[in-house]
């Protein structure tokens, strides 16, 4: 999991460092009002990329499955109907752009240079549509966490993007060179990805004539939900370039457009945690491995929290002085852009592990609830905010509907799957804390930090604040023992109280149960070097071979006690048959896995909870 981090990291660096050099080469030659052009058509296609049915995660999902023991059959006709409909969509998206164009044009004022952005567009939706077709041998290596080759190629591709960018910008004649360059970056990109996955992958390769009815509505099922959550996306991410450019100018847009990518790599963590760890997290989900997921979640949501809350605080306290440097010149939209934006990606970055988890397990309907509702808050407020506050009001109703829908989402997630609260806050409190004080003691501090007019003295400002922000923020989180913890010792803190209602007693017993199952040689292998739980403490797992079994109960409750009405409404299935639709779904995909192996008449089944499973089977002809 560290490796592929590290190459999903290396790779986000090295493609955002290559931006950011490119932008300032594209700013002075192209001038303010045309740079506000090129960031309003990559709004446009950055928008149009996120419209794919969900079916980017449906395939990776689809294909770590199949690299676990699934259904390869099923994994192979998802990749199939991503290639299809990645092709639809792209070959869609440029119809619409080309018919539409004159409108388009007239509603963001473009005069002069409408032709040159037409052709610009169409050149970089054909760069859309290479990508899209080239997603599900993505998918295969994602999947297969196979994050070496990935990482190389989105590297190379953004250093390669990033200089036929500048090579456009300094000796092409208009906006239409910039966008052949950013088409011929993703056909690049294409063949590579589909050469190396052939190669790493080869029995997952696409394949039409697989896709079934049943491969289709199971897609669809969970793709749409994605879908729904990246709609959200387009209106918290996308479309404040838009709304600017609608209601304002293009110089305003440019300024945006400016301070969005300086406080842009801090989308970059996030990002490439959920795309090395969804894999991860789904092969957890389906072995029932809740105790070390929620610990892999706990730890991750600490660690994202202190790097996005410190981070944010420093492009706050530094923003002016940055753009200095960056560019030159002094940008004040672009400085206020910064301030703005910085402490709501820091707030969403702290959920992203969450996302993971809930992606993983099957239930994408917790995110795209809560991004759809941010969406809808973000819109109700833009008019408001903007008729307050000018156009800074667009990136503030962003800012302020992610911070509150994601703490709404905090809540949500752990009341639905079961989780408590406690354990959440005992992560969140200590990075939250450090940021704020580090963030106001810096910012007093400012009148007496170096700064002054060049990008010497820019720098040295950014160095002396950017500084001084991380270094009490350390000294705060040291002093509540933030670095003392060890991963099991976050979860932990989390865990060691007993909820109330539970006696004192009752922990204890669980506790020694726990030691007695800790301390057992293990049968196979005959070590004592010790076991974890395995479906929530159930079964236990050996750690030396692997070897599973059943956890000793000496528990003298009946059946009948145990699993009763409130076990399933309130106790270990929390609001079980609340969620039948999504068991059901599971069910049907797991039978269908059983039918590609073997054709049995009948099925007994040992453990079977609310008998969704036997549901399925019934309906497909076997007796039960």
């Amino acid at each position: 999991m560290a490796r592929n981090s590290a190459f999903l990291f290396a790779a986000s660096a090295v493609t955002a460092v290559a931006s950011l050099v490119s932008v300032p080469v594209l700013y002075d030659q192209l001038g303010e009002r045309s740079y506000g052009v090129w960031a309003l058509l990559t709004g446009l296609v950055a928008a149009g990329a996120l419209v794919d049915m969900g079916l980017g995660a449906v395939q990776v999902r689809e294909v770590a499955l199949a690299a676990a023991g699934g259904d390869r059959r099923h994994a192979r006709a998802v990749l199939a109907l991503g290639l299809v409909i990645g092709a639809g969509l792209g070959v869609l998206a440029i119809a619409i752009t080309a018919v539409c164009w004159p409108v388009l044009a007239s509603m963001f004022d473009l005069r002069s240079v409408a032709d040159q952005a037409r052709g610009a567009v169409l050149l970089m939706l054909v760069g859309f549509l290479l990508d899209s077709m080239a997603m599900p041998w993505r998918a295969m290596l994602e999947g297969n966490q196979h994050y070496g080759p990935v990482g190389l190629i989105a590297g190379g591709t953004g250093i390669l993007g990033a200089a036929l960018v500048v090579l456009a910008a300094l000796f092409g004649d208009g906006l239409e060179w910039l966008g052949a360059s950013v088409a011929v970056t993703s056909m690049v990109r294409a063949a590579l990805l589909v050469t190396i996955a052939r190669r790493r992958v080869p029995a997952l390769t696409p394949r039409i004539r697989s896709v079934g009815w049943f491969d289709l509505t199971t897609a669809a099922s969970y793709g749409i939900r994605v879908q729904a959550s990246n709609s959200g996306a387009v209106v918290n991410n996308q479309t404040d370039r838009l709304v600017l450019a609608a209601f304002f100018d293009l110089h305003t847009v440019a300024g945006f457009d400016l301070g969005s990518r300086l406080v842009n790599p801090l989308r970059m963590l996030p990002s490439f945690v959920l795309t090395a760890l969804f894999p991860v997290a789904t092969t957890m989900a389906g072995d029932g491995a809740r105790q070390r997921l929620d610990r892999l979640y706990l730890v991750l949501t600490g660690y994202l929290a202190a790097f996005g809350g410190i981070g944010a605080a420093a492009l706050v306290v530094s923003a002016d002085p940055l753009v200095r440097l960056w560019l030159g010149q002094p940008v004040p939209a672009a400085a206020t852009t910064i301030m703005v934006l910085a402490p709501g990606l820091a707030v969403t970055m702290a959920a992203s592990a969450a996302a993971i988890v809930t992606r993983a397990e099957g239930y994408p309907g917790r995110e795209t609830r809560c991004t759809v509702l941010a969406a809808l808050l973000n819109v109700a407020l833009t008019l408001p905010l903007m008729l307050v506050v000018g156009p800074h009001g667009v990136p503030l109703a962003t800012t302020l509907a992610l911070s509150l829908i994601t703490a709404y989402f905090f809540v949500y997630f752990h009341r639905s799957s079961g989780r408590p609260l406690a354990p959440l806050l005992r992560v969140l409190w200590p990075p939250a804390l450090a940021a704020i004080v580090a963030g106001v003691f810096t910012w007093l501090l400012q009148p007496a930090l170096p700064d002054g007019p060049g990008r010497v003295a820019a720098g040295l400002a950014v160095l002396c604040r950017g500084g001084l922000t991380f270094v009490v923020a350390a000294i705060v989180l040291a002093a509540l023992g933030f670095f003392d913890m060890s991963s099991r010792n976050w979860l932990r803190l989390g865990t060691a109280r007993p909820a109330s209602g539970v006696r004192t007693a009752d922990v204890q017993e669980e506790a020694q149960l726990r030691n007695h199952c800790e301390g057992i040689r293990c049968l196979l292998c005959k070590q004592m070097s010790g076991n974890e739980p395995v479906l929530e403490g159930i079964l236990r797992r050996c750690l030396s071979c692997g070897f599973v079994w059943t956890t000793e109960n000496c528990d003298d409750a009946s059946a009948t006690d145990i699993y009763n009405d409130s076990y399933f409404r309130e106790g270990g299935y929390r609001n079980y048959f609340g969620e039948d639709a999504q068991r059901r779904y599971e069910a049907g995909r797991r039978l269908r896995w059983l039918l590609s192996a073997t054709r049995p008449r009948s099925i007994v089944e040992a453990g079977s909870a609310g008998g969704f499973f036997l549901e399925q089977a019934r309906r497909a002809g076997i007796q039960v």
